[in-house]
Formats: C-alpha cells, sequence, structure tokens
C-alpha cells in the first residue's frame, strides 16, 4: 500500500500564510485576492497609509499601548472601509474585502 501527501499551502484553506507581529507593534496582512489599501495607526497617533497586494503585510512598530488599529478601503477615496482593533504581537488577516465593516478577517475563524 502505498500513501501519497499533497502538501497545500496554509494560505488557500483561508488560514494565516503571514510572520507573527513585532512585539512591540502589529500588522494587518492580505489574504484576499486583490489589493487594498490598508493603515495601521498606533494609540500614539502614528499613521501608515499602503497599497498592499495579496500575500504582502503592512506592520506598525514601537508601541507602547496594548492594541492599535488597523484598516482596510478598496482605494484612497473610499468613504467605507473596515476597521479593527487587534492586540500589539498580533497579526490580523484580511480574508475577503466588503464595504461598510462586513470584511472577512482571520480573527472570524479563531
Amino acid at each position: 500500500m502505498r500513501i501519497t501527501f499533497i502538501l497545500i499551502p496554509f494560505l488557500a484553506l483561508g488560514g494565516p500564510a503571514f510572520s507573527q507581529a513585532p512585539e512591540d507593534g502589529f500588522c494587518i496582512a492580505n489574504a484576499s485576492r486583490v489589493s487594498h489599501f490598508f493603515i495601521t495607526e498606533t494609540r500614539e497617533g502614528v499613521r501608515q497609509v499602503e497599497e498592499v497586494e495579496p500575500g504582502d503585510t503592512l506592520c506598525a512598530n514601537q508601541t507602547s499601548a496594548s492594541d492599535g488599529i488597523v484598516s482596510v478601503f478598496e482605494s484612497l477615496d473610499s468613504l467605507e472601509g473596515c476597521s479593527r482593533i487587534i492586540a500589539r504581537g498580533v497579526t490580523e488577516d484580511l480574508i475577503e474585502y466588503a464595504e461598510f465593516d462586513r470584511c472577512e478577517w482571520s480573527s472570524h475563524h479563531s
């Protein structure tokens, strides 16, 4: 009897495939199939905005707060998007974008 194993990338199964967030920060990762505009914002008010391609990550570093805010928008001129408060040291994966705070996030499956 011969047993064959097929390896499937974890991302294809909808699970996180991104590196762990820095100990003094947090990240938002694009696990969707489309690029989106991601924002990280620390409680100290440090904000980053970047278009993030599928499979890429945007991280905030050097926060002393216990959490921060990550957001995603379809474009720079979009009025509606999705935001999450996440703990320091965590990477939140966007699985699927949907307007009006109806995005699918990795934390929905934990």
